[in-house]
């Protein structure tokens, strides 16, 4: 039996090789490849370290059901290439200068070729996910594609945040279901359905995925504040410099002492946002019991995606699933 980080690792550089595979022979990326102006971008847009948590999690959800891998490839690279887009325009609203440690698509061109590239990401994903072999194309196009709306209402709420003061933990908590762990959780019911897993079994995983993604969004939030950018791999305090209504805000604004909130509320309608404001709101988090309370809530969330997997019942393989699990608890980046 392969251990649970092995198969991680195993299962990563799977997705790697077909992922370079299907751009090269479905998107047109050869060295000559034309436009460039298209293409260079979605190919630099795809490299990088990333985690390519989203597709392990659909292939070890096929596979915890025994299916066959190589029928859920096609799906696992469309959420991948799905995640990008959704990154490289993340980053063009959110004015990021670095993704992966590397400079951000639009900062590396320009504004107008980063979304040109994040549309071309969009068909490409398409393209792999109709790839899918088997009787299960329909439904599964179908949770794709709601998942896709799904997580531009969250993008909307998280927009919408930058300008309101009375988000509340619940209408935070219900933002980042739709922007970060909706597309996990489209991961987990497209892994179990093409592991034909059966339809009471496809529930459980979902909400597996569903407190994996709350999880792994509130300790964003975290990193974002209190990881150094070398290692981040993204701008540092980002959140902050664009006044993100995250968990550690909305607690700080419902438990801290009136001169923090004060101070906070003072540093979010700055018209500037320094680096001097960022280590101010760093301290307020942390005086306001923010940074503890946003561990607190990922080891919980962590929690409630175990027990969720105890509901599987006999014959499911679950171990790289708690193994994905203790990878997302000690991430650094």
């Amino acid at each position: 039996m392969i251990a649970p980080q092995n198969k991680l690792a195993e299962y990563k550089h799977l997705v790697n090789v077909h992922l370079e595979s299907f751009l090269e022979r479905h998107a047109n990326l050869a060295a000559v490849a034309l436009p460039r102006s298209l293409y260079e971008p979605v190919r630099y847009a795809m490299e990088g370290n990333g985690k390519r948590i989203r597709p392990l999690l659909l292939l070890l959800c096929c596979d915890a059901f025994g299916g066959v891998l190589q029928k859920a490839l096609p799906a696992a690279i469309a959420v991948e290439l799905m995640h990008n887009f959704t990154l490289v325009h993340d980053d063009i609203m959110d004015c990021d200068d670095t993704r992966r440690g590397r400079p951000t698509v639009h900062r590396k061109w320009d504004t107008d070729t980063a979304i040109l590239a994040g549309d071309a990401l969009v068909a490409l994903s398409y393209q792999s996910l109709f790839q899918t072999e088997g009787a299960h194309l329909s439904s599964i196009s179908r949770i794709f594609t709601d998942g896709i709306l799904k997580i531009c209402e969250g993008q909307a709420l998280d927009r919408e945040f930058e300008h309101d003061d009375a988000v509340t933990p619940a209408r935070y908590e219900d933002m980042i279901l739709k922007k970060t762990a909706w597309l996990l959780t489209m991961c987990a019911q497209i892994g179990a359905i093409l592991g034909e897993a059966k339809p009471p079994q496809v529930e459980p995983m979902r909400r597996f995925a569903e407190h994996l993604g709350l999880a792994f969004q509130i300790q964003d939030d975290l990193l974002d504040i209190t990881i150094a950018q070398e290692i981040l791999g993204k701008d540092f305090g980002s959140d902050v410099r664009r006044r993100k209504r995250t968990c550690l805000y909305v607690h700080a604004m419902q438990h801290g002492a009136t001169p923090d909130r004060l101070a906070l509320r003072e540093i979010f309608t700055k018209p500037e946002v320094r680096q001097s404001d960022i280590l101010a709101a760093q301290k307020i988090f942390q005086n306001a019991g923010a940074l503890a309370a946003a561990e607190r809530a990922v080891h919980g969330h962590l929690a409630q995606a175990q027990a969720r997997l105890a509901e599987l019942g006999p014959g499911v393989k679950i171990e790289e699933l708690r193994g994905l699990v203790q990878m997302i608890l000690h991430r650094n980046a």
